[in-house]
């Protein structure tokens, strides 16, 4: 009797198993708050850096309340230099947070087809133009409702590496940290506020976390660890004109799980060194094992003293 009971249990029970072996997978219900996550994000900025290739920002989903800055000024979103026809963007490197609905980007932008051979007389391809480039976007409920871009055409003899020289991003940002190597958000962005508070000499550069590998470049340049440089990460500070009044620090982006963290703020001229450049720079630093292991700024080489963000 149990062994027929069973039997029948069984027949009953076989065809709920092949459906529910069949059937499709539902894809998890989307969260109530609907934010853009990571994959929204770069979507994003694929659209806005082929808006810049294509010179049209139509496609783009704007809020008609966009706040759009160019080098400081506020205005029309493609109207600065970097928007015209036949550009290409040889050189790309994106940074974006879900939390706050920030994307980054980080690039050259060029009107050159192909890159100036090295050692030939000026050429057409030579006299082309090249600009370093960032652009910072505030993604909301869908919509581009801010745009942060910043564009650097490096004078003859200015600061700087030559823009066609960068090819490949450093991937080093891109690298997923083992769980005992993170940081959680709020210790990322005291971290970036740290370094900012170091080069305005309120804090003692020793107490800030550097990595033993730590490495900074400024718009394709080694600024540390290299010839004609002070030292190490915090080793340029003992230099005294190292020193700018960073303030309005901005914090945008901050990535746990590949130790990422992004921010801006304006590095002011103090009294005691007026001849040092005031720019607004954006900054991203690889922080591993709780210490600051890279470092990538990206700012106008000739100055640009305010943001237009809350100065």
């Amino acid at each position: 009797m149990n062994t027929r009971m069973g039997a029948l249990a069984a027949a009953l029970l076989l065809p709920s198993i092949a459906l529910a072996q069949t059937a499709p997978a539902k894809p998890p219900a989307p969260k109530a708050s609907a934010a853009c996550d990571r994959r929204c994000l770069l979507h994003t900025l694929t659209e806005y850096t082929e808006a810049i290739g294509d010179n049209d920002t139509s496609r783009l989903k704007l809020s008609p309340r966009l706040r759009a800055t160019y080098n400081g000024a506020e205005g029309q979103l493609g109207k600065g230099d970097i928007w015209a026809a036949n550009r290409r963007l040889p050189y790309r490197q994106v940074f974006v947070d879900p939390v706050t609905g920030a994307a980054v980007f980080y690039g050259i932008v060029t009107e050159a087809v192909q890159r100036p051979a090295a050692g030939e007389a000026p050429s057409a391809a030579a006299s082309k133009r090249w600009w370093f480039y960032v652009a910072r976007l505030k993604v909301a409920g869908g919509q581009i409702t801010e745009v942060e871009e910043i564009a650097y055409e490096k004078p003859a003899g200015g600061f700087g590496a030559d823009p066609a020289d960068l090819h490949l991003a450093d991937r080093i940002f891109d690298t997923v940290l083992p769980t005992a190597e993170r940081s959680t958000r709020q210790q990322l962005f005291h971290i970036a506020d740290q370094y900012f508070s170091a080069v305005s000499h309120q804090v003692d550069y020793h107490d800030v976390p550097w990595h033993p590998e730590c490495q900074r470049v400024e718009i394709g340049v080694f600024t540390v660890n290299a010839p004609g440089t002070s030292g190490s990460c915090g080793g340029e500070f003992k230099t005294r004109s190292v020193w700018w009044n960073v303030i309005n620090r901005r914090f945008y982006i901050a990535d746990p799980e590949r130790g990422v963290v992004l921010a801006v703020g304006n590095f002011t001229a103090p009294p005691e060194y007026p001849k040092n450049n005031p720019s607004v720079v954006m900054e991203v630093f690889k922080v591993q094992d709780g210490m600051i292991r890279h470092i990538s700024a990206f700012f106008r080489g000739n100055g640009q003293p305010h943001s237009g963000w809350g100065d």
